[in-house]
């Protein structure tokens, strides 16, 4: 009899939540509170309850609310619920390197250089031993990991239109104005595009 090699299919929201988490984010781990061997669908809280993840470089910092009547669609409505936050930031090594402009009496390091992302923030169940919330803390450390993604994009292309700014302020003619110098360039980068 040949050996069944099909995956079962995730049941519940944790176990799709955890699926889609470990396609999108191999490796993803809670870092804080740590529990050595504990998969990633048992979701932990310190008690002042916050959790750490890491992946790829990446830290995601959650912040877990106090129950609440969060049902703005529904005010009569006795269901307690729990805002969900969290933030992504991403360690900056190459710091050291980086001159500054102008004077100053003597630079000093920053040791820890992050950058840090867009919140993002969910509606979780309020009773923390539920599947759903440990789901909702893990989707919202996902789509913080997700606005990282997209923030990192959007700097590459920042980053670049600058770049153009600064080289094309270096090929300006004498006796033309920065502005309508930089008004034509940017009018030829756009036709371009």
């Amino acid at each position: 009899m040949p050996e069944d090699t099909t995956l079962p299919i995730p049941s519940g929201p944790l176990d799709q939540t955890v699926a889609a988490l470990a396609a999108a984010y191999p490796g993803l781990r809670q870092t804080d509170p740590s529990k050595f061997g504990a998969s990633l669908a048992e979701v932990r809280l310190t008690p002042q309850r916050t959790a750490r993840f890491a992946w790829a470089g990446y830290e995601v910092q959650v912040i877990v609310g106090h129950e609440d009547h969060l049902d703005r669609d529904n005010p009569d409505s006795p269901v307690l619920y729990r805002e969900v936050r969290a933030h992504a930031t991403l360690l900056v090594h190459q710091t050291v390197a980086v001159d500054g402009i102008g004077h100053v009496e003597w630079e000093m390091i920053n040791s820890r250089a992050e950058m840090a992302f867009p919140d993002a923030f969910a509606v979780a169940v309020a009773d923390r031993h539920d599947p759903r919330f440990a789901a909702a803390v893990l989707s919202t450390v996902a789509k913080s990991l997700a606005y990282a993604r997209l923030a990192t994009e959007h700097a590459g292309v920042q980053a670049e239109k600058a770049a153009d700014e600064v080289r094309w302020e270096s090929e300006r003619p004498a006796g033309i104005s920065p502005r309508k110098w930089l008004r034509d360039k940017r009018a030829q980068r756009d036709a371009t595009a």
